[in-house]
C-alpha cells in the first residue's frame, strides 16, 4: 500500500515539476501567434506566383490596400471633407513598419474630390496603400494608430470606418487578442457549475479543473518553446478552440476514472489500491482514446492550405499530453484524496447496497430487447439529416463573420452601398513578356476581359507598362461581391482562356496572371477541396485501424466507424438546415465542414471505445446480450454527464465575437449530443445486438 500511495505523488510531483521549470525557461503560446505567409498558400499556385511577378515587375507597387471612409446620414459637407482629407494627411507615412502611400488628396480640388464622393454625398472614402509582409499584431498596431491621430481630428458625428483586406486582416487579431480571457474563463466556469449540478461533491467538481489548468500551463509553454524555436506557426484561433477541447477532454477522463473509482473503493479499503484496480480497468479506454484523438489531428499534417496545417503541431501536443496526463496526473490526483473526493456521499468500503434501477439500466433493458424498433428509424432520420448536406454552399468571405458594428465591416458595408462592391478589393491583371508589348495586342486583351460575365472593368490609370516596355499591368473590377464564387468563376475562366486570348491578340510568348484577394481565395477553394477529402480519407482508416486494436476484431471498427460517420454527416445536413431556417445564412464557412469532421470524429469515437470496452469487459462473465445491457447501463451515466459538459464548452465559443466560431461551436454541440444520447446509447447497441455473436468477428465470444 505504501509503494501504491508513494506512486501517485511521485506522478503529482513530476508534474508540478515540469510546469514550474516550463513556466520559467519558456515563454506562452500566445507571444507567437501571427499570421500566415501568402494567405496560407503554397508558393506555387497562381495566385502567389502572380503576387512575385508584380514585385518583380512592378515593385513601387507593392502593398496592402486600406480604405479610410468618412460617413454621415444626414450628408458631408465639403468642409467636413476637406477636414478630413487634412487629418489623413498629417499622418506619419514614415513608419517602424514601412512607408504608408497616401494620395495626394489634400490637393484635389472639389472636381476631382467627386470620384471619392458617392452620388448621395452621404460617404466618401480615400484609398491607402500600407506595407506587405507585417505580422498580424504589427498591421493592427499600424492601422490603430492611424485611426486614432485621425479619429482625434473629426467633429464626433461623423462616423469613421477603415476596411479592405489590411483592416479586415487588423481587425481579425484584436477579435481574438480581446476574446480570449473570456473564453477560458467561461470554459472553466460552465465545467464547474456543471459538474456541481450533476454530481453534487464540491471535491470532485475541482479536481478535473486543477488536473486542466495544470495540463493547459505545460501545453501552453510547450508550444511556445517549439514555436520560439521556429518549428511551426502558431495562430489565435488554434489555440482558442485548443483551450476549450482541453479543458472538455481532462474532464472527460476525469469523469471515466471518478465512475469506476467510485465503484472500486467499495470493493477496497485502501483508497491506492482501489486507483490501481480502476486504471486497469481504464486504462485501455483512455489510451486508445487519446490515441485517436492524436491521430485525428495529426492528419492536418498533409494539408497544404497553412492555417489547417498549422492547427496539427498545436494539438497534437496537447492531445498527447493530455493522454499521458489521463493516465497518471489525474488518477494520482483522485488517489491522494481518497474518499474524501466523494464527499458528502462517500463511498464505503465492504457496504451491501441494493443496486438500483436508473434511467440508464431501463434503456439498455429497452433497447437489447427491441433493438430494430431504434436500429431502422435511427438510421433513417441520420439519412434524412446527411442529404441536407447536398444543399451546402461555402462562403469565403471573412468580413461576413466579424460582428456587424466592426469598423471594417460598417467600412465596407458603406462602401458597397455608394460604390462598387467589386472595387473594395480589386484583382491585378499582369501581363509578362521578354519582349516588348504592342499597345493594339494589349488592347485587345484588354477588351476581351472587359467583354466578360463577371467583370466590371479593366483599367489603369496612366501607363499601364513597365519602365522597359515588357510588362503591362492592369486594375481588374469584378461584378459584385469580390470574394464571392462568382469572381472566382470568373478568374477560373480567365486563366483557362489566356492562352488563346494571348494568341489572338498577337501577344505569344506572353504570360497572364491575376493577382489579388479574388485570386487567392480562388486558389484556396480547389486546395480547399483536396485538404477535406484527403483528410477525410486519411482520418477515417486510420482511426478504423485504431478501433481495430483496440475491439481485435474486423467487423467491429466498420459498424463503429460507419456510425460516427453518418452521426457526422447528419450533424452538418441538421445544421445546414438550422442556420437556413434560424439565421437566414445560404452559406458557411468552408473551414467548418473539416474541423468540425475533425473534432467530431475524434471526439465522437470516444465514447464508442468506452462502451465497447465496458461490453468486453463485462463478456469476460455474462452472456452477450446481458453484457451489452450491462455495459450500457454502467457507461451510461458517465458519458451522457461528459457529452453534456463537453457539448456546453464548445458552446462557449458563441461567446467569441467571430461568427464563424459560433457555427463551429454549435455545430460540435450539437453532434456531440447526438453522438451521446443517439448514436452511442440506440443505435451501436441496436447494432450489436442485432449481429449477435458476430459482433467481434473474428472473435469467439
Amino acid at each position: 500500500m505504501f509503494k501504491s500511495k508513494r506512486l501517485w505523488w511521485i506522478f503529482i510531483a513530476t508534474w508540478l515539476i515540469v510546469t514550474t521549470v516550463l513556466s520559467m525557461v519558456a515563454p506562452g503560446a500566445k507571444e507567437f501567434a501571427e499570421g500566415n505567409e501568402n494567405a496560407g498558400l503554397p508558393d506555387d499556385v497562381a495566385s502567389i506566383v502572380a503576387d512575385k511577378k508584380l514585385a518583380e515587375h512592378f515593385p513601387q507597387d507593392g502593398g496592402l490596400p486600406l480604405f479610410s471612409v468618412l460617413h454621415k446620414e444626414d450628408g458631408l459637407a465639403e468642409d467636413e471633407i476637406l477636414s478630413f482629407t487634412k487629418a489623413l494627411s498629417s499622418v506619419e507615412t514614415e513608419t517602424a513598419y514601412g512607408e504608408i502611400e497616401l494620395p495626394p488628396i489634400a490637393d484635389l480640388d472639389t472636381n476631382h474630390l467627386k470620384a471619392f464622393w458617392s452620388e448621395n454625398e452621404k460617404t466618401f472614402f480615400v484609398p491607402i496603400t500600407v506595407p506587405e509582409g507585417l505580422e498580424g499584431s504589427e498591421l493592427h498596431d499600424l492601422i490603430n494608430s492611424m485611426k486614432e491621430e485621425v479619429s482625434g481630428q473629426l467633429e464626433s458625428d461623423i462616423e469613421l470606418s477603415w476596411t479592405g483586406p489590411a483592416a479586415i486582416a487588423a481587425d481579425a487579431v484584436e477579435l481574438f487578442s480581446r476574446a480570449d480571457v473570456v473564453l477560458l474563463l467561461s470554459t472553466v466556469g460552465i465545467i464547474l457549475v456543471l459538474l456541481l449540478v450533476i454530481y453534487r461533491s464540491p471535491l470532485l467538481t475541482l479536481m478535473p479543473l486543477v488536473g486542466a489548468a495544470i495540463v493547459y500551463a505545460v501545453v501552453d509553454r510547450v508550444i511556445g518553446l517549439t514555436a520560439s524555436a521556429g518549428w511551426f506557426t502558431v495562430e489565435s484561433q488554434a489555440l482558442s478552440i485548443m483551450s476549450v477541447l482541453l479543458f472538455a477532454v481532462v474532464t472527460d477522463y476525469s469523469l471515466l476514472i471518478f465512475s469506476r473509482y467510485r465503484e472500486e473503493l467499495k470493493q477496497h479499503e485502501s483508497a491506492s489500491e482501489a486507483m490501481l484496480e480502476t486504471m486497469k480497468h481504464v486504462k485501455e479506454p483512455i489510451f486508445f482514446s487519446g490515441s485517436t484523438i492524436v491521430l485525428g489531428v495529426a492528419t492536418l499534417f498533409v494539408a497544404l492550405y497553412e492555417p489547417y496545417r498549422n492547427f496539427a503541431p498545436a494539438f497534437v501536443i496537447a492531445a498527447a499530453t493530455m493522454l499521458i496526463a489521463g493516465l497518471t496526473l489525474l488518477p494520482a490526483l483522485f488517489a491522494v484524496i481518497g474518499r474524501k473526493a466523494f464527499w458528502p456521499v462517500i463511498p464505503k468500503y465492504g457496504e451491501e447496497t441494493k443496486e438500483q434501477k436508473t434511467i440508464w439500466g431501463r434503456v439498455a433493458n429497452t433497447v437489447t430487447k427491441r433493438p430494430t424498433l431504434f436500429m431502422i428509424p435511427i438510421t433513417l432520420l441520420l439519412l434524412l439529416g446527411t442529404w441536407n448536406v447536398t444543399n451546402m454552399e461555402e462562403s469565403y468571405d471573412l468580413i461576413e463573420s466579424f460582428p456587424e458594428d466592426l469598423s471594417s465591416r460598417v467600412g465596407y458595408e458603406r462602401l458597397s452601398e455608394s460604390f462598387s462592391a467589386g472595387s473594395l478589393a480589386p484583382g491585378t491583371l499582369l501581363l509578362v513578356s521578354n519582349d516588348e508589348l504592342d499597345a493594339e495586342g494589349l488592347q485587345t486583351v484588354v477588351d476581351k476581359i472587359n467583354e466578360k460575365p463577371g467583370v466590371e472593368s479593366v483599367s489603369t490609370t496612366g501607363s499601364p507598362l513597365s519602365e522597359d516596355g515588357k510588362n503591362a499591368k492592369f486594375t481588374l473590377t469584378f461584378e459584385g461581391n469580390p470574394y464571392d464564387v462568382g469572381a472566382f468563376d470568373t478568374i477560373l475562366e480567365i486563366r483557362d482562356e489566356s492562352a488563346s486570348l494571348l494568341k489572338d491578340a498577337g501577344l505569344e510568348g506572353t504570360e497572364l496572371h491575376i493577382a489579388g484577394e479574388s485570386a487567392k481565395n480562388t486558389d484556396l477553394r480547389d486546395i480547399d477541396k483536396r485538404d477535406t477529402t484527403l483528410v477525410m480519407v486519411l482520418m477515417t482508416v486510420l482511426i478504423t485501424i485504431m478501433l481495430g486494436l483496440q475491439t481485435r476484431s474486423i467487423l467491429a471498427p466498420i459498424y463503429m466507424m460507419g456510425t460516427i460517420l453518418l452521426s457526422y454527416a447528419a450533424t452538418l445536413g441538421l445544421a445546414i438546415f438550422l442556420f437556413k431556417v434560424f439565421l437566414g445564412l445560404d452559406a458557411v464557412s468552408y473551414r467548418i465542414p473539416l474541423y468540425s469532421f475533425v473534432f467530431l470524429i475524434a471526439l465522437g469515437v470516444d465514447y464508442s471505445i468506452m462502451l465497447i470496452a465496458r461490453i468486453r469487459e463485462e463478456l469476460k462473465v455474462m452472456p452477450f446480450e446481458d453484457a451489452v445491457r450491462r455495459g450500457l447501463e454502467k457507461t451510461g451515466g458517465v458519458i451522457s454527464s461528459a457529452g453534456i459538459i463537453l457539448a456546453a464548452t464548445f458552446l462557449v465559443l458563441a461567446t467569441m465575437p467571430i461568427y464563424e466560431l459560433k457555427l463551429f461551436g454549435f455545430i460540435m454541440a450539437l453532434g456531440i449530443l447526438i453522438d451521446t444520447f443517439v448514436v452511442r446509447p440506440l443505435l451501436i447497441p441496436a447494432i450489436l445486438i442485432k449481429l449477435g455473436k458476430w459482433s467481434f468477428w473474428p472473435r469467439k465470444l
